[in-house]
């Protein structure tokens, strides 16, 4: 696990010791985006659990990526294997019966409170099936009532399902008691016969099954929530700001009985998740709490932001005076930005007044920003100057003149953000309009003539073109020798680039043309069956290649120096190799030159008959053809020529699956076992094979080589791109920087693999096509459907992510807002990409901290700057970049803990925005750029624009500006109180 930062573990700290006192024991971690809060978050249960038998974890968020992404850290607190962990339901309803796994004395459960709380949403909602099964089970109980409401079911009309039929779930987990009690808390009946209560509500005829429904999930829910099973010790709300009813309902003074009646359950829910009969620990995670939004998406307090914070603060104080006298003193501190005088004056009237503020802050809230302590500019800002030319014009003209009159004032803007609109925006309302127009004066996909569209062809290039996007990995931070081919230090690489749009028909047009351009730099392969594909009579050395050979692939330890060239590792290879076979009887006295992998396997039989079976059966289990040859037949090799040796150590230093056997020995991955051995040559052979067997990457590699066959050379490239150090480094993120653990790792290798394209839908003169994605691809940040039903479907926008955050494809993600919030996307990017402005600063902020995180890409290339030849000396026999990690933490470590990991000291990652000359976005992107610095100041005072303004006024600059900031930082209450 990660070794927390001075400043986390000091945030730890003040958050335990508000959350193990008496009290409403809450408190919020209000760091900036990128500073670790789920981390922080972790460490908390792991404080919490230390006084305590068993902790029940209940962690929410706003979406499921999140849940996705968040959820492994919190489960390895269990230390139970991420591929056998259960996590069990993800609807409050269905839990009692299905309990996530218990481990170490942890139970976590991850919600989002759209699917788990019944009634978070406005209206009647039925649920999914599973929940109606368990009401239907609840229904068995009462005889009178349960007629009446199958009765309502069958009258929803003949075509309509049954949302209660006649099977039924079983209420394992529930007490008779507990639903009994929950339902007369729902149904508002304290006393009296409660099957009659409920009954007597259905009477009224605006209510209806689904509102019955709407109300027995509540009830079950709130069942569960009071289980002891169940019930929460710590809840950790995160990005909470998100979903701000569920800790500050909205009054709710219908006059309709039924709006009431939901707002009253919606509380009982609240109450019991947030309160109960043993209050639990209630932890805030968000970068911007002060701007808490309702679940229609409008900002409680859009005016004044300072007030959303006095309503924070009334939530975690649990205190109706403490929000009175916050809200003094944050009167005072906006009167005090907004007051006339001198400088001087101002001065002192602000430093008064934030001084009373933190002082009634601290106990309730920690902020880290790096703003405070940081004082240059986390990025580099390009500022790209774009070129109109005839061509996009002409695109313009065409969208103008039929888009109608509803659309045309929309025009310059979805021009200039979507680029050949009569292609590709599908979805929109203006599409039926673009659909029976006369075509464009051109279209993308011809091949003919340079990209028509200013942001685009820029993009293009900043991407590095289709040479650069068929890259299938991306280099390493810490190279072992020096790379050649289309990885070689000579060249440029662009690496890869997050690019946020404002449209949400930008993504889905980018992506779709560069990957049509792609298909065409490559040579255009259309539908063509990919490489590597088992067949023939003979599929023996494809089946080698991807073979982890038990003793072979160890007896090489590949040479680490950083100004070694091809010839020196493939020396140092063979020589070590020699030097293993000679200490295992075999001879080189032969004068043969049989294929390589036969010969490597006769050697395995040889050395090892153990070794030699596990080889035969996973051969077996390739199922390549009953005329392919029998690897059993393979007789034990003690002789071989120099020629087969030279061959067989190339082989052995290049080959794919050797050097996954490397790497998973190399960071004690556990191989002892037949299903642990059988799982990581399931990760060669099936995912990685499938793929680097993608065309595109052959023609690069291709015509790189002089060699004629794609699968040698591949194996050449992986010593020209250096795949070990790849892939070295890529388990050490996943690892040791991040929550996996043995074969955890070779799962989440498996699953940054993107083995079929997503498809985007692309309009054409002879019809709509779809367009596959891979290289650059669209982020929804939900469901993107695959098209036909053999190909699986669905391809969940998780699955992107992980991809993303690996040195594979794809090499450029393109989002909307719905991936600035709570993701990462760090590990291998350090190019963000603002296609379109950001509304505000706080979304600025936002978009940046997607890749400003722990352990970035930039960060590590400024250790590898540092310390690679370091790391390379002392790796000798092991993994480089573990070393670099270990040399890295050896290094002072600062005052804050955040200079090492969090700023790179050298190399600053880019924030590129366009450059539309004499535009007004022109001259809002030169303010917003000019003010950024203050702006990100700001943004972590409750009144940003005050501040901001007050800075200016004074004249504020640099560490002066800093004084006057709110600060409420851990990390400075200690440096405050240090002797």
């Amino acid at each position: 696990m990660t070794t927390l930062a001075k400043f986390q573990k000091r945030t730890v700290q003040v958050a335990l010791d508000r959350l193990e006192a008496d009290g409403p024991r809450r408190f919020l971690v209000a760091d900036e985006v990128g500073l670790g809060k789920t981390v922080i978050a972790r460490s908390v249960a792991e404080g919490l659990r230390k006084n305590r038998r068993r902790l029940n974890v209940m962690y929410l968020c706003p979406s499921l990526e999140i849940v996705g992404q968040n959820r492994l850290k919190f489960v390895s607190l269990t230390e139970i294997d991420e591929k056998d962990y259960k996590t069990g339901e993800d609807r409050l309803v269905l839990v009692p019966g299905a309990l996530p796994d218990e481990g170490k004395g942890y139970r976590i459960f991850t919600f989002t409170p759209e699917t788990s709380l019944p009634g978070w949403k406005p209206g009647p909602r039925t649920g999914r099936k599973a929940e109606r099964a368990v009401i239907r089970r609840v229904l068995d109980r009462f005889d009178l009532l349960r007629p009446i409401v199958m009765r309502l079911d069958r009258e929803r009309g003949p075509k309509a399902r049954p949302l209660l039929d006649e099977r039924a779930a079983s209420l394992d987990g529930y007490t008779q008691i507990g639903i009994e009690r929950a339902l007369r808390d729902i149904f508002d009946c304290q006393t009296g016969n409660l099957e009659k209560a409920i009954i007597a509500w259905l009477e009224p005829k605006n209510v209806d099954l689904a509102e019955f429904i709407a109300r027995f999930r509540s009830a079950l829910a709130l069942a569960a929530l009071r289980s002891k099973a169940v019930r929460p010790d710590l809840v950790i709300l995160d990005e909470f700001h998100r979903y701000a009813d569920l800790i500050i309902p909205r009054p709710d003074a219908s006059e309709d009985r039924l709006k009431r009646e939901r707002a009253r359950v919606h509380e009982l829910l609240v109450d019991a998740l947030l309160n109960g009969e043993q209050k639990p620990a209630v932890l805030l995670l968000s970068a911007t709490p002060y701007r808490l939004r309702r679940l229609t998406g409008e900002e409680m307090h859009p005016v004044e932001h300072y007030r959303a914070l006095v309503d924070l603060t009334g939530f975690l104080a649990d205190d109706p005076d403490c929000r009175v006298t916050v809200e003094a003193a944050m009167r005072d501190y906006h009167d005090a930005l907004a007051a006339p005088g001198s400088p001087k004056v101002v001065r002192e009237q602000v430093l008064k007044a934030k001084s009373r503020l933190e002082t009634l802050l601290a106990p309730l809230m920690a902020r880290t920003e790096r703003a405070l302590v940081h004082k240059e500019d986390l990025f580099k800002r390009d500022n790209h100057p774009v070129d109109i030319e005839a061509r996009d014009l002409m695109l313009f003209r065409h969208l103008a003149e039929n888009c109608g009159k509803e659309f045309a004032g929309w025009a310059p803007a979805m021009w200039s953000s979507i680029p050949y609109p009569a292609q590709t925006l599908h979805g929109y309302k203006v599409w039926d309009k673009l659909s029976d127009a006369k075509a464009p004066p051109f279209e993308a996909g011809s091949g003919r003539g340079r990209l028509a569209h200013p942001q685009l062809r820029v993009l293009s290039d900043m991407a590095g073109g289709s040479e650069s996007l068929a890259l299938p990995w991306q280099p390493p931070t810490v190279p072992w020798w020096r790379l050649e081919g289309p990885w070689s230090s000579k060249r440029t690489h662009p690496g890869k680039t997050l690019l946020f749009s404002k449209w949400r028909g930008a993504p889905t047009s980018i992506s779709a043309l560069l990957s049509i351009d792609l298909t065409r730099g490559v040579g255009g392969h259309g539908k063509k069956a990919p490489f590597l594909r088992p067949g023939g009579s003979e599929t023996g050395a494809l089946v080698g290649i991807f073979m982890q050979w038990p003793n072979l692939s160890l007896a090489i330890d590949p040479i680490k120096a950083s100004k070694a060239g091809l010839k020196a590792v493939r020396l140092e290879a063979e020589e070590q190799l020699e030097e293993f076979l000679a200490g295992k009887g075999v001879r080189f006295d032969g004068d043969e030159k049989r294929p390589t992998w036969i010969v490597a396997c006769g050697i395995e039989r040889r050395i090892s008959t153990q070794a030699f079976n596990r080889v035969v059966s996973l051969a077996a289990s390739t199922r390549t053809g009953g005329k392919s040859k029998d690897w059993r037949s393979i007789q034990p090799i003690a002789s071989i020529s120099r020629a087969e040796l030279a061959a067989l150590a190339d082989h052995i230093v290049s080959a794919p699956g050797s050097i996954v056997a490397r790497c998973v020995n190399r960071h004690g991955i556990p191989q002892n076992l037949k299903r642990e051995y059988a799982r990581v040559f399931d990760f060669a052979w099936n995912r990685l094979r499938s793929y680097l067997g993608h065309r595109s990457f052959a023609e690069l590699i291709l015509a790189a080589s002089p060699r004629p066959r794609y699968p040698d050379a591949l194996c050449e490239a992986m010593l020209k791109g250096g795949f070990e150090a790849v892939l070295d480094e890529q388990i050490c993120l996943v690892g040791q920087l991040g929550d996996a653990r043995g074969l955890e790792i070779v799962e989440q290798l498996s699953s940054c693999l993107l083995d079929r394209p997503g498809l985007v839908q692309f309009k054409r003169a002879k019809g709509r096509h779809r367009v596959p994605v891979q290289a650059v691809a669209p982020f929804a940040g939900g469901e993107q459907r695959r098209t036909g039903k053999k190909k699986g479907g669905r391809l969940r926008s998780d699955t992107l992510r992980r991809a993303f955050n690996s040195p594979f494809w794809p090499h450029v993600l393109c989002t909307t807002s719905v991936g600035q919030e709570g993701l990462d996307f760090h590990l291998w990017c350090r190019r963000i990409v603002h296609w379109d402005l950001p509304s505000d600063p706080v979304d600025f902020e936002q978009r940046e901290g997607r890749i400003a995180r722990f352990g970035s890409l930039a960060v590590r290339q400024s250790l590898a700057s540092s310390h690679r030849d370091a790391a390379l000396a002392r790796a000798e026999k092991g993994s480089p970049f573990s070393s670099l990690l270990q040399v890295a933490r050896e290094q002072p470590s600062g005052d804050t803990g955040l200079e090492r990991w969090w700023l790179p000291d050298a190399g600053l990652p880019e924030s590129i925005s366009f450059d539309w000359r004499f535009s007004l976005r022109s001259v809002r992107k030169e303010q917003m750029l000019k003010d950024l610095l203050y702006y990100r100041l700001a943004l972590g005072q409750p009144d940003p624009e005050a501040f901001l303004e007050m800075l200016k006024r004074v004249g504020a600059e640099g560490e002066d500006a800093r004084s006057l900031a709110i600060d409420l930082s851990a990390i400075s209450r200690f440096a405050r109180i240090a002797p």
